[in-house]
């Protein structure tokens, strides 16, 4: 990514924050006189992954009494998640009220998603303690600490050769997925992508987790770029009213690794039959 003002280059994979997005944002950021600080960021983020919570055990619940809606919420969060991006392509000032809007979206899909896992697992008479919501929720967690403690440590930096690897990878698993959920809609399942519903170890079964683990480690490591990206914002002095929208680009790299995580738990539940099964 290449700053205006006399910023350092610096390259991002997530979509939101990668190459002149986040340039056209600052620069047309409302100016204050108060700077970006990491906080703001973090509690900004923190404040709409409480929505995406909340949202997702509404989601859980109007699906559990409405099965059918399913298709209709994964259409519509599609369709919002792309209109939020394009709204906010190069209006940092609507972030305030979008990336909340966005995690709301997001929240209540997900949420549903879980309920459909939860529903398949319990047919093949698997059961997880939380469901796998929780258990997805603690593996984000426990990624996305590891990505900021190395990214503290100065173990992990993302350079600019290396982002161009990572977004090269992050496309070509965008259109995959794109292309999978197309197929999805005329019932044709991708082998290896699309979710199983048979339970037991199968070589199809393993390829599977090591596709989608592979998936998490890009996503972790996007996650790791957007850390950078915003502690090279906040060094360099941006002004506060673009904190929303460094919040969105974490937000939208927090949301992926959940989805992976949610695909890894229901995964392994399948394999090695949770924790306790019927």
């Amino acid at each position: 990514m290449h700053y205006t003002c006399g910023m350092n280059p610096l390259e991002s994979t997530n979509p939101v924050l990668a190459d002149g997005r986040l340039d056209n944002a600052l620069r047309n950021a409302q100016a204050t006189q108060a700077p970006a600080t990491v906080g703001g960021v973090v509690n900004k983020t923190c404040l709409s992954l409480a929505v995406a919570v909340a949202f997702g055990a509404i989601g859980n619940s109007v699906v559990k009494a409405n099965p059918g809606l399913l298709g209709v919420v994964n259409i519509v969060s599609l369709v919002a998640s792309l209109g939020v991006a394009f709204a906010m392509y190069g209006r940092p000032a609507w972030a305030a009220v979008l990336t909340p809007v966005y995690a709301a979206v997001q929240g209540f899909f997900l949420g549903a998603v879980a309920l459909v896992l939860d529903t398949l697992l319990a047919r093949n008479g698997v059961r997880l303690a939380g469901g796998v919501a929780l258990q997805a929720f603690l593996m984000t967690l426990g990624v996305s600490t590891a990505c900021l403690l190395l990214y503290r440590s100065g173990a992990v930096r993302i350079t600019q050769r290396g982002a161009f690897v990572l977004w090269c990878a992050v496309l070509g698993i965008a259109i995959t997925y794109l292309i999978t959920m197309v197929l999805g809609f005329f019932g044709v399942n991708v082998p290896f992508l699309s979710l199983p519903t048979q339970a037991g170890a199968s070589s199809g079964a393993y390829i599977g987790l090591a596709i989608n683990g592979v998936i998490l480690v890009v996503a972790a490591l996007t996650l790791v770029a957007d850390i950078q990206q915003v502690d090279m914002a906040v060094r360099e002095g941006s002004p506060a009213s673009a904190e929303w929208y460094l919040a969105y680009g974490l937000l939208v790299s927090l949301i992926w690794i959940y989805m992976e995580s949610l695909k890894i738990v229901y995964r392994l539940a399948l394999i090695f039959g949770g924790g306790k099964r019927d």
